[in-house]
């Protein structure tokens, strides 16, 4: 009995030291970080009109178009998440119609999303 202690012990704590080091990693590697260009198409898109740009913050604040009402709140703060190439927009644009793109998995439910594309919208 004195000699499985030890080994239930020493059991638990690798199991412990092992789930913490996966747990690290996975909250290392996002998935909106790594995206291929292939994966593109299952973003969703919509647009708005773009209200102030804080490129230092990587963040601009918009006034969502929402026809179909997906947003609960009709300004949201767009954090930028994706490549910084992906990102056509500037501070010139700011009052003008944007289209931006994120994840079907985002909830749109709050005052803020991140979304991987932005660009200036064209009809």
């Amino acid at each position: 009995m004195k000699k499985l202690l030890p080994l239930l012990l020493f059991g638990f704590l690798s199991i412990i030291i092992g789930a913490s080091i996966l747990s690290k990693e996975n909250k290392e590697t996002s998935p909106n970080r790594d995206i291929s260009q292939m994966s593109n198409a299952h973003l969703l898109s919509d647009t708005g009109t773009l209200l102030e740009y804080h490129p230092d913050k990587k963040e601009t604040i918009v006034q969502v178009d929402d026809s179909d009402n997906r947003f609960l709140y009709d300004e949201v703060t767009l954090i930028l998440t994706g490549p910084a190439g992906e990102y056509k927009i500037d501070s010139s644009m700011v009052g003008e119609k944007i289209k931006f793109s994120y994840f079907h998995s985002t909830p749109t439910d709050k005052p803020t999303l991140e979304i991987y594309l932005i660009d200036k919208w064209e009809k």
